[in-house]
């Protein structure tokens, strides 16, 4: 009885930290009204990036419904919409494959993480993660799904989708073009730069320019000027 307790309660943290809309999901044990989650869920409210909703309490998010003996956690909307009912969905043209689908949780936590902006893994290694070969992701069985090394899992013809660019001496050059760098120290910039990453030239969310490119940048040269002047 004890091992089937820890085990439906592992199906419950799944659930939660992955933000999955189900049918409701059965809580382990009753919940009474005043219940307080972070008394078994601690590691969600910890971390040092903490998503400002836990202050709001977990009923900002999910639904907790106790009927008799029985208690059922669901989220309060789908779960492609949620995190848009706080953080308006951007109108530019240019979105990010997983957040114009609503996929936040493919790249944050929604409770707690240990990286900047409640990402999943550092930015860089997200990145990699879906637009980079060999990064570690693994194919299900059936071939239907595949699995990033954060844990996130994608659906395979999505995961393909995503473009797959080539770099070199460990991941380290190579992008946007042959010897460049993808990372490390920014030495055409000021001393108090931040280190050459992804975000360097591209955005996460959404855009007005093509291919995620910072606002105002509308052609190869001018964010190539950004740092080569």
């Amino acid at each position: 009885m004890k091992y089937a307790h820890l085990r439906m309660l592992t199906v419950l943290l799944v659930v939660l930290a992955g933000g999955l809309r189900v049918a409701a999901a059965e809580h382990p044990v009753k919940l009474e009204k005043d219940a307080d989650c972070a008394s078994c869920h601690e590691d969600k409210t910890k971390g040092k990036a903490v998503h400002s909703a836990i202050a709001m309490g977990c009923t900002t998010c999910h639904e907790i419904k106790t009927e008799g003996e029985t208690t059922t956690v669901n989220l309060v909307s789908p779960k492609e919409e949620l995190c848009f009912t706080c953080h308006e969905k951007s109108k530019d043209d240019v979105k990010h494959g997983p957040y114009d689908k609503g996929s936040c949780t493919s790249c944050h936590d929604p409770h707690a993480s240990e990286f900047p902006k409640q990402l999943k893994a550092a930015a860089s290694t997200l990145c990699f993660g879906c637009h980079v070969l060999d990064q570690g992701a693994k194919l299900s069985d059936d071939k239907k799904n595949v699995t990033l090394p954060w844990g996130t899992t994608l659906d395979t013809d999505y995961y393909k989708q995503a473009t797959k660019i080539g770099l070199e001496k460990g991941n380290r050059t190579g992008h946007p073009m042959v010897m460049h760098p993808v990372s490390g120290k920014n030495t055409l910039g000021k001393p108090t730069d931040p280190d050459i990453s992804c975000l360097s030239c591209h955005v996460p969310h959404s855009s007005k320019a093509k291919s995620l490119m910072p606002e105002g940048v509308t052609s190869d040269i001018e964010i190539c000027g950004r740092c080569h002047k």
